[in-house]
């Protein structure tokens, strides 16, 4: 288990204090979720503190790291590419080095955290929703989406997305391909029942004894 603390502390060296607040936000919303949901909240809080690691790189940095790790390959066109969707992907390939000891279950979380992804599970939607309706949040709909996020998970995450596009069509903004696809599938899934097959870093598997 890395030293929360020290992470803390990294957090808010590296970050302004409005993002290092929004990611504290977010890990103690991932924490209470995870405990409402049968999941880890111990990972669930690590995987909020670091959602947003390289959320304040420079335009021209993040795409230099996303290009480097492999996040970006090459002749993919300019307009497919969404830089502020980028941060997530990147932390999710470069951090492990420091931290092996976090399970790739968080790591891909943070991955999915902006776009979502088709292939969504329990822990990767507790993270996406978290960002959405963690405290410091008070948009239109943000309370439907709590209650939401307290009943079901990919419920909230496909009412999430479709929020998010929704915005972005209104803002006449490039909408990352990941979160129409991850949308699609949520909704094919609606009535599908959940279990660990599903995914996600639960209290029971591997990852438990790393919780304890």
């Amino acid at each position: 288990m890395p030293d929360v603390a020290a992470l803390r502390a990294e957090l808010r060296e590296r970050l302004s204090p409005a993002r290092a607040a929004h990611a504290e936000r977010v890990a103690t919303t991932a924490r209470e979720l995870a405990a409402l949901h049968g999941l880890c909240p111990d990972w669930a809080e690590l995987a909020g503190l670091l959602h947003d690691w390289y959320r304040e790189t420079s335009e021209a940095e993040i795409l230099r790291l996303a290009t480097g790790c492999g996040v970006l390959s090459a002749g993919v066109a300019a307009e497919q590419i969404v830089p502020a969707a980028l941060h997530g992907p990147v932390a999710a390939r470069l951090l492990p080095t420091r931290w092996p000891d976090i399970p790739p279950e968080v790591w891909q979380a943070v991955d999915r955290h902006t776009t979502g992804d088709a292939g969504m599970t329990n822990f990767d939607c507790l993270i996406y929703v978290a960002d959405l309706v963690e405290p410091g949040h008070a948009y239109p709909g943000v309370r439907e989406l709590r209650a939401a996020a307290a009943s079901d998970l990919r419920t909230a995450a496909r009412a999430g997305m479709e929020a998010t596009i929704e915005r972005l069509l209104r803002r006449g903004l490039p909408i990352d391909l990941r979160t129409v696809a991850a949308r699609n599938a949520l909704l094919a899934r609606t009535h599908a029942a959940d279990g660990l097959g599903a995914g996600g870093v639960s209290r029971g598997g591997q990852a438990a004894d790393s919780c304890r």
